[in-house]
């Protein structure tokens, strides 16, 4: 099934930072999509700095703003920011937090239409601690992928198609090698492009797009 519309719900990996094309992987994902004849309208709502609670206050007034009563499909991408620790002090939200979040967003949203759940991408350790112009931040690997083990859980037990990337990404050189020639957190183009290649590939997005990369 192919949606006239689709939601695209994250933080500023979704929102595509660093990527020169200005696509981020939600638009090349949507290249060349098309419902009876015209261009799927994707829609890009990716925050910077979001974590999972931003997300689950704002999605629905999104989604009503632009819906023209037609559902779409949802895509949900989060968990990075929930895991980063300001001035090195604990996960700006706990992981029982962070699932509890999830399961209240996720439940709401599969009552108005599909929805599919990205998982958080790692970074490269080596940019901690981070600055910004009031906090120093630190995120670890080891917790994203401590989350992701969870929501992957999660993700089974409510039966909602969920793709997990922090693992295959810790080992893979092309996307390390993005993060490098990014800023360590957001990747270079070709990471933007590798994201997109895995949800190409992935079952549960070819079950509603037969466009290949």
């Amino acid at each position: 099934m192919i949606y006239d519309r689709i939601y695209f719900f994250g933080d500023s990996i979704t929102l595509g930072c660093n990527d020169s094309t200005g696509l981020g992987w939600p638009g090349r994902l949507c290249r060349g999509l098309s419902h009876n004849g015209e261009s799927v309208a994707a829609y890009n709502l990716g925050i910077n700095g979001d974590t999972s609670l931003d997300i689950k206050n704002r999605w629905q007034n999104e989604i009503t703003a632009r819906n023209r009563d037609s559902s779409g499909l949802i895509v949900f991408a989060f968990g990075f920011n929930d895991v980063s620790r300001k001035n090195g002090e604990t996960r700006q939200l706990e992981l029982e937090q962070s699932l509890d979040i999830a399961r209240s967003m996720l439940l709401a949203a599969v009552k108005l239409s599909r929805v599919l759940w990205v998982g958080p991408t790692p970074l490269d350790q080596s940019v901690n601690p981070m600055q910004s112009d009031f906090a120093n931040w630190r995120t670890y690997n080891n917790d994203i992928v401590e989350l992701d083990q969870a929501y992957a859980k999660l993700a089974d037990e409510l039966k909602i198609d969920y793709l997990s990337l922090v693992n295959n990404f810790l080992v893979n050189k092309r996307y390390q090698s993005a993060l490098v020639a990014g800023d360590k957190v957001h990747p270079a183009d070709d990471g933007y492009e590798l994201i997109a290649e895995n949800i190409i590939s992935w079952q549960a997005w070819r079950s509603i797009s037969d466009r290949k990369i």
